[in-house]
């Protein structure tokens, strides 16, 4: 048994974590982008033929430190390549580097190339060379703040080559990418599957791969085991043999793909064909927009329309429109999934969206839209739908008894501190993961991801009457509820204009409740506003890391003699100056400053009486691409405020990392000061059980 590493792209972690357990990789742990474990030579080479979401898969075969070029060269050079690499063989080096002594990669792959080929020629008088295209070894270099991993590359080529596609349009989608969103839609082959502007057919060919239960890797012609000198050929035959048996012959129901390009239509069948799916996927030139050859029953619908980034949209938003009025005229009761990279353009599908999935496309930030279709006045009635409600109708009995005694438990307590947004539910039950917050007349109603056995629809209209369960109690109007995937969030790249007014304490703040995830008021910091409010009298107060500002709102209103706060986001330094406005407190005093907060204290001058300190658990410069991360940095980060602050100032640390301990005996190395916990005193109570931050004040002497 030995380490495995397995690469993907950014939002398809989850699947292909699933993906390894199948096939039997132990100790599975996703991280960004990269899903690790443990297994054997049997389950390295399962991965190469049977991932549909995986991009490399890698062996690390050496972890070690090093803080300067002299000792990175040194310490590859002391790994024995002798096992894996002949002295004439050929190599390629694919280098990662990220705040560490270096920020060169192709300096840190010639480097490694040197070490290596310097160990040969000293010890046979040969050397190899290197071959980019062909390695008989590929190997991988990931340099992490000095931290080295070397791994030898299984793979070879990316395995988003499957190698059926020999042409492919102007802005073609990785193969791995389309089938994550395939497997995303939990598109079961039972029903239709559309593809309605399928470019070379890449949704429809991964959707058939699936379908027949064909290895993706069968089409491969050479992977970068085979040349490794443990390569086992007959393991790697029996497994070929038996995903070869595995195939499924039957025809399964429609997998229809059409574009209204007559170019891409050729170039769709030509793929199809070559994936040997020729008797299965139908593929027809037609416009998406006038198609009117519906497959019955009703299925899902998958597609990756042009949305003005690498392919120009002449009117965008009157296409999204368009594209949202035939879903809704032709494909009632069905599922669809678009993937965009427009938020703004989003907009005009006019359907309710209820799933929001980030990825990356290349270098264009994208979400995977899910939409439940069905007719503008049609009420859900079909049997299957009645059958699910009857299906549901006990937990979403046992889900409104516990939203019901929360309501009777903290309404009393809302109104006597005269709350008007506050969180009535947290994942109470493990079971109903969501997060439950009352913001004025609407509520905010998040979903926490977790395994379920529901299909797509079936989750849609679970979650929906999930949603009404909640209106109806807490007595808002169901178009009132908002929707949210609690799966990171990116900001758009237009500003937004759906902001909302909502009231804490006679405080006037803005929400959005459609763009992101966090709304813009974070509710389990309440009293610590509270706080900065009573501390602000004739103080200068200063806010890193400041989202939305509204801390600056109470301080400025509790009479501080200036604020300002730092945040790297232009989008969240307007959202302040909005929310500073709306409750008319403007002038000099008051400033802004976009920038990155270590760069920001490094450059400063001035000095405040207290200070919030709220950081994210890990952030990326990207400006300059250092990293941040609150449990390694935290004092760094705090002795650099603490140089800001006035004697017998005071520094509000706060943090929401699960894990996080405070190192105060490194702080108080740092400076003369004085440390007290303050957690539970700035819960709030609606808060209580869900424990969301940890609070420390900081007094310098």
């Amino acid at each position: 048994m030995f380490p495995i590493h397995v690469r993907t792209a950014s939002g398809l972690e989850e699947i292909l974590s699933r993906e390894l357990l199948a096939l039997g990789l132990q100790n599975v742990k996703a991280r960004n982008r990269l899903v690790t474990g443990v297994g054997d030579l049997k389950l390295l080479y399962q991965a190469n033929l049977w991932c549909r979401t995986a991009i490399r898969v890698l062996r690390p075969i050496e972890n070690f430190t090093a803080s300067d070029e002299d000792q990175f060269y040194d310490k590859v050079k002391a790994i024995d390549w002798s096992p894996w690499i002949s002295p004439t063989g050929k190599l390629a080096i694919d280098a990662h580097v990220h705040s560490s002594f270096t920020t060169h990669s192709l300096f840190l792959a010639q480097l490694t190339k040197d070490a290596i080929v310097d160990q040969f020629r000293e010890k046979t008088g040969e050397r190899p060379s290197v071959d980019l295209e062909n390695p008989d070894l590929r190997i991988a270099v990931n340099l992490f703040r000095n931290q080295v991993e070397i791994s030898v590359d299984s793979s070879g080529e990316s395995l988003h080559k499957r190698g059926y596609r020999k042409k492919s349009g102007e802005a073609p989608l990785q193969e791995t990418l389309a089938a994550g969103i395939v497997l995303l839609s939990h598109w079961d082959d039972t029903t239709p599957f559309v593809d309605p502007m399928t470019g070379s057919g890449t949704f429809a060919i991964e959707a058939g791969l699936i379908s027949r239960n064909i290895a993706p890797g069968l089409f491969r012609k050479r992977f970068g085991f085979q040349f490794w000198k443990d390569y086992d050929e007959s393991l790697f035959n029996s497994l070929v043999d038996d995903a070869q048996k595995a195939i499924k012959k039957e025809k399964a129901p429609t997998i229809l793909a059409f574009d209204k390009d007559p170019k891409m239509v050729t170039i769709a069948k030509e793929n199809i064909e070559r994936a040997g799916l020729g008797d299965l996927v139908q593929v027809e030139a037609g416009d998406f927009l006038t198609w009117d050859k519906i497959p019955s029953p009703p299925g899902t619908v998958v597609m990756n329309p042009p949305y003005d980034e690498r392919l120009p949209v002449e009117n965008i938003a009157l296409f999204c429109s368009e594209i949202g009025q035939q879903l809704k005229k032709s494909y009632s009761d069905w599922t669809a999934f678009i993937l965009m990279g427009n938020r703004e353009a989003s907009k005009e599908f006019g359907i309710k969206t209820e799933q929001r999935i980030p990825f990356l496309n290349g270098a264009i930030e994208c979400e995977l839209l899910g939409f439940r279709l069905k007719k503008d006045s049609e009420l859900e009635s079909s049997s299957a739908v009645q059958s699910d409600d009857e299906k549901w109708k006990n937990k979403i009995e046992t889900f409104s008894n516990r939203l019901k005694k929360n309501l009777k438990h903290y309404s009393k307590w809302a109104q006597r501190e005269r709350l008007t947004c506050w969180r009535i539910y947290d994942r109470d039950i493990p079971e109903f993961p969501f997060i439950i917050d009352i913001l004025g007349r609407n509520i905010h109603f998040a979903e926490v991801p977790r395994n379920h056995d529901h299909s797509p629809l079936e989750h849609l209209r679970y979650l929906e009457l999930m949603q009404k369960a909640a209106a109806e109690i807490i007595q808002i109007p169901f178009e009132k509820v908002f929707l949210k995937v609690r799966k990171g969030q990116k900001l758009p790249k237009t500003e937004t204009t759906d902001l909302l007014e909502v009231r804490e304490r006679g405080h006037k703040f803005l929400v959005n409740l459609v763009d992101y995830v966090d709304v813009g008021i974070f509710l389990e910091y309440r009293k610590i506003r509270e706080w900065i409010e009573k501390e602000a009298q004739g103080k200068d107060f200063l806010n890193l890391f400041s989202y939305t500002g509204t801390a600056n709102v109470c301080a400025a209103a509790g009479g501080a003699k200036s604020t300002a706060l730092v945040d790297a986001s232009s989008t969240y330094l307007d959202w302040a100056k909005k929310n500073m406005a709306l409750n008319q407190l403007n002038g000099p005093q008051h400033m802004y400053y976009r920038n990155d907060v270590m760069e920001f204290l490094n450059s400063s001058k001035k000095v405040y009486d207290f200070c919030w300190v709220d950081p994210p658990v890990h952030s990326v410069n990207r400006t300059s691409g250092q990293e941040f991360d609150v449990q390694e940095d935290h004092v760094t980060l705090l002795g650099l405020v603490l140089e800001r602050i006035k004697p017998q100032g005071k520094v509000l640390f706060t943090t929401n990392c699960q894990s996080f301990e405070l190192k105060e005996w490194a702080l108080k190395q740092t400076c003369d000061v004085e440390i007290k916990e303050m957690t539970h005193p700035l819960t709030p109570t609606d808060f209580e059980r869900s424990h969301p931050f940890s609070a420390w004040l900081i007094t310098k002497k």
